[in-house]
């Protein structure tokens, strides 16, 4: 069992990584963002689930690779739940929604795609990571 203290450090080291891995995406080094996932961890995006940290790095290569779309991710309405009495340890689900926006020609930035997120954080080898990503479109592109 955790005490208050030690659950708000669990919340702010994986709002850390869940914020730091959108930033690598936006600033041109997706594949900066793998030491946030787990080594088995799953990755929900674009209608496909990547298991495991190479299918992720493979992901984020080709995202990063894509130089010519830019984004900014905006997280908002985030809902935080901490479980501390399953098997294996405490355990941190983020929910957010993710205000997807893409650079037009005009160099301009245009919501793209609103989604809902789940980020499931495990604490595993005396750090927390990524397990589980998954989102679904709140509001497609108009």
């Amino acid at each position: 069992m955790t005490n208050p203290v030690d659950r708000g450090d669990a919340v702010s080291h994986c709002r850390a990584l869940l914020v730091g891995y959108h930033r690598d995406i936006d600033s041109g080094r997706a594949t900066a963002g793998i030491g946030a996932f787990a080594d088995d961890a799953e990755f929900e995006a674009h209608g496909r689930v990547f298991r495991g940290r190479a299918e992720i790095l493979d992901f984020l290569s080709a995202r990063e690779a894509n130089t010519g779309r830019q984004t900014v991710h905006v997280l908002a309405n985030e809902v935080v739940t901490v479980q501390d009495d399953e098997p294996g340890g405490e355990r941190v689900e983020l929910r957010t929604v993710v205000l997807l926006h893409v650079r037009q020609p005009d160099g301009a930035y245009a919501l793209d795609r609103v989604l809902e997120t789940v980020h499931h954080f495990s604490h595993i080898g005396g750090r927390w990571r990524i397990t589980r990503r998954a989102s679904a479109p709140l509001h497609p592109a108009a």
